[in-house]
């Protein structure tokens, strides 16, 4: 999966950033932002390939608040493992839960909980769009420069699945609806794969009428 280190602001380039999707291999993403102030760490949705590095991160940037839509809220703190557990159970993969559970053990609670179409209050040129379908909590960023953090609600050529918890194929064909009014240049950076854009992706869905 794609992780993202993100400049606050276009004046502050990447002396100030936040982090979206610390999936995994925290010590390459410290070395990454070693030379940043980071002031955020922000989950497009609560799945276990998306937060995989989040404690060791707190652990080293104490005062980045851990950002997550109130929708997939269950994904941290005390309920964490159990609603990994779950996801893991629907996978058919629940032997994972015991080789990752140093992950969601003591897994932080939200320091800032998200909720519909508001700014990032450390990243105010980035504002949420909340896409609920690949999960309840799902959220894209948008920065009026033309450029969408679109997690796994959209991907080059495809969609987010819609089998795990509260995952809704409708509610996310919604959601798909709202991102293509973007403008079409939109560049788009999944949470999975390659990059691709609005116009790109109308076009593709169009053909396959999805």
């Amino acid at each position: 999966m794609n992780t993202y280190i993100v400049p606050c602001s276009k004046a502050q380039g990447f002396s100030r950033v936040f982090i979206v999707d610390p999936g995994g291999d925290a010590d390459f993403i410290i070395e990454k932002t070693e030379d940043s102030e980071v002031a955020g760490i922000v989950l497009t949705h609560g799945h276990f390939d998306h937060c995989g590095a989040v404690k060791e991160l707190k652990k080293r940037y104490k005062n980045a608040p851990l950002c997550i839509h109130k929708g997939d809220l269950a994904y941290t703190g005390k309920t964490a493992y159990d609603t990994h557990r779950e996801d893991f159970l629907k996978l058919g993969a629940l032997y994972l839960i015991d080789e990752l559970q140093d992950s969601f053990y003591d897994f932080p609670e939200a320091d800032i909980v998200l909720d519909t179409d508001e700014v990032l209050s450390f990243a105010p040129e980035w504002r949420l769009i909340h896409t609920s379908g690949h999960s309840p909590g799902s959220i894209c960023l948008y920065h009026t420069s033309g450029h969408l953090l679109s997690g796994d609600t959209l991907f080059a050529s495809g969609i987010g699945r819609t089998d795990l918890r509260g995952g809704s194929f409708e509610q996310l064909q919604k959601s798909l609806e709202r991102l293509f009014e973007l403008p079409g240049g939109t560049k788009v950076y999944p949470g999975h794969g390659g990059f691709t854009s609005i116009d790109r992706e109308k076009l593709f869905h169009e053909k396959c009428d999805l």
